[in-house]
């Protein structure tokens, strides 16, 4: 039997984040969020490669919640990140 705790939920999201590549910030849109990591597509066309490490600012009314994650996957336009 699977054990539900241990199981990962990925939602549709759309929430608009700020991330930073060596000290330079971005502006783009988280489009899928687990609990392990999301897809981020970017605003402007980015040149990232698998295995760079960003921090995310995670905006909202009410709280900023920075993470720290690692490139995944990336192309031209969006990238994966899992969460560190």
């Amino acid at each position: 039997m699977k054990n539900i705790n241990n199981a990962t939920i990925i939602k549709c999201y759309s929430r608009n984040v700020t991330y930073s590549i060596d000290d330079i910030v971005y502006l783009g849109t988280i489009q899928n969020l687990g609990n392990y990591g999301a897809t981020i597509v970017a605003c402007s066309p980015i040149s990232i490669s698998k295995g760079k490490m960003i921090y995310i600012n995670m905006l909202s009314q009410n709280q900023i919640e920075v993470k720290c994650a690692e490139v995944a996957y990336a192309d031209e336009s969006s990238f994966g990140v899992k969460f560190v």
